[in-house]
């Protein structure tokens, strides 16, 4: 197994007192305007989870559980984590190389010799969304179905597949490659990957209600999901929890997620320094918001570290931050997949650090001189803004995209709608015309400039 981070970087991940804390009061009363804001208390909803250290200073539930029957939604109720799942498989990974039965720097082809796979592929780079493993097939392949699909037939379909880029070279989010890694869990400790997990992860920390999501099984408390369609509620889509594994087929309770972050960052599953490498950034070149490790993202929220996951699947949207400055957990699990679980996660994580984001104002009017602000900022295609007025209000659009509509604060700033943390600054000069965006990817800095163009 390849060293861990520095011993510095590891004592940074270690929780530090923070400044001004606010009261337990103070954040009930601003977790509950945001869960306001953001849920209708007749429709899907979420549930949030605040805690420091061991102590939930917040557990609400707002909406329905099942909105046909009228059933609201209680804390403790059962939802699928969809990707979350991501941060058990990296753990899992990470404790079997140090007892010594992987190495993660090796090729997977030595765990997986039957499998047709590009021998610089590591363990490690599947952990980390490095390994180039593309999501799609390039001969169309007939769907799965509704029964239970072996690891082994989707993991001759992902061999299959050219790479996406040369391993280790660049950071795409691939679930094929967590599907590989649920093949060596399976091929090196002889047990199918959910109950390897369930032997070494949930039993040992006592995670009662996480485990593999089987459709057919009865889950005292478990959800139903739905779907947001432009505001019309519908049931989500069926979906087959057999098909992503390793990759977002667990489900959980908000209670059992915080008992897993606080396992995980307390050093109870894989050790200090394996949280710290989990959390470590594979490549830090990629933007400061979409950082990978083992299994783990590490954001950025007012300027502090988070470390987490988020995830979504057909009718579920969830989000598990972990703030080592404050050594605070977070976790909101929403059951509508077209629900901002991660917006309001970080929300929640902002209201504990004592820096509120401010709540999106309903029907704000269009500034004086709104209409100067239309133009295309920025050359590159992936980053480039399109400000468009027509009928009284502002959208704004990415090349070949729909547009989307924007809301002002009190300070002039352009946010999207719905809730949206992103925004952009206009930044004008001297004799008062806008001459670039400066864009806050998730509500943090450093910005973006995008510069007006002719």
């Amino acid at each position: 197994m390849r060293s861990s981070l520095p011993a510095l970087c590891a004592v940074l991940l270690l929780p530090m007192p923070a400044l001004a804390q606010p009261s337990a009061a103070t954040i009930a009363r601003d977790a509950d305007a945001a869960m306001a804001a953001a849920i209708d208390p007749r429709g899907s909803g979420a549930v949030v989870l605040i805690a420091r250290g061991d102590t939930v200073l917040y557990r609400k539930a707002r909406g329905m559980a099942e909105v046909e029957l009228g059933v609201p939604l209680s804390p403790d109720q059962v939802f699928r984590i969809a990707s979350i799942t991501k941060s058990f498989t990296g753990a899992m990974l990470v404790q079997m190389a140090a007892r010594g039965e992987v190495s993660l720097d090796a090729p997977a082809v030595r765990y997986l010799p039957e499998v047709a796979l590009d021998p610089r592929i590591t363990l490690r780079q599947l952990l980390s969304h490095t390994a180039g493993v593309s999501e799609r097939d390039v001969v169309p392949q007939p769907p799965f179905g509704n029964d239970e699909v072996p690891v082994a037939e989707q993991v001759r379909r992902i061999a299959a597949r050219p790479l996406a880029f040369e391993p280790g070279t660049a950071q795409r989010y691939s679930n094929a490659g967590y599907i590989l890694l649920a093949a060596v869990i399976e091929k090196v400790t002889g047990q199918s990957w959910d109950a390897a997990m369930r032997t070494r992860l949930f039993a040992p920390l006592g995670l009662a209600d996480t485990a593999y999501d089987r459709a057919d099984l009865v889950v005292p408390g478990r959800v139903s999901g739905y779907a947001g369609d432009k505001g019309a509620l519908r049931n989500a889509t069926p979906f087959n929890l057999s098909i992503p594994k390793t990759a977002g087929s667990l489900h959980a309770t908000a209670a059992d997620l915080l008992r897993w972050m606080r396992a995980l960052s307390q050093g109870k599953v894989v050790g200090a320094e394996g949280f710290a490498e989990m959390s470590r950034p594979a490549l830090a070149s990629v933007g400061v918001q979409e950082r990978y490790g083992l299994g783990l993202y590490r954001w950025q929220v007012r300027g502090q570290d988070a470390i987490g996951h988020t995830g979504q699947i057909d009718g579920f949207a969830s989000a598990l931050f972990y703030l080592p400055a404050e050594d605070a957990t977070v976790v909101v699990l929403a059951n509508n997949d077209g629900f901002d679980a991660q917006t309001l996660a970080r929300r929640m994580a902002a209201i504990v650090i004592g820096k509120p984001y401010p709540l999106p104002a309903a029907g704000q009017a269009l500034p004086a001189g709104a209409a100067a602000l239309a133009g295309t900022y920025g050359s590159d295609p992936a980053t480039a803004r399109t400000v468009a007025l027509a009928d009284g209000r502002i959208t704004v659009a990415r090349p070949g995209r729909t547009p989307l509509p924007v809301t002002f604060d009190g300070a002039g700033n352009i946010h999207f709608v719905p809730d949206e943390l992103s925004y952009f600054t206009p930044v004008r000069d001297r004799a008062g015309k806008v001459i670039r965006l400066d864009y806050f990817a998730r509500g943090e800095g450093p910005a973006v400039s995008l510069e007006r163009q002719p």
